[in-house]
């Protein structure tokens, strides 16, 4: 099994609030590396099916390249969205 690189890069300000970077190589095979994301939308799923809501969840839209039934490509933007659905849930 090959294994595919994933990078994160985090943009903080140092000692005397010199700009840095902090980054990060991951290495590992594609299912490794996904399997957080497919276990958060396993969870952000089956919430509203158990609540019995249907339809599209544009929540989610961070989770995707090219979201359905969103022109939104800010990944802020849509991140927002999926903070003020579980900030709904009671």
């Amino acid at each position: 099994m090959p294994l595919r690189p994933a990078w994160d890069h985090i943009h903080f300000r140092g000692f005397l609030g010199t700009p840095m970077t902090l980054q990060f190589l991951w290495q590992g095979c594609d299912s490794l590396l996904a399997a957080p994301l497919v276990l958060d939308l396993v969870r952000f799923t089956e919430l509203p099916w158990r609540r019995g809501e249907t339809g599209r969840m544009e929540f989610l839209a961070s989770f995707f390249k090219s979201p359905y039934g969103v022109a939104e490509q800010d990944f802020t933007v849509q991140f927002q969205m999926l903070e003020r659905w579980a900030a709904g849930i009671e």
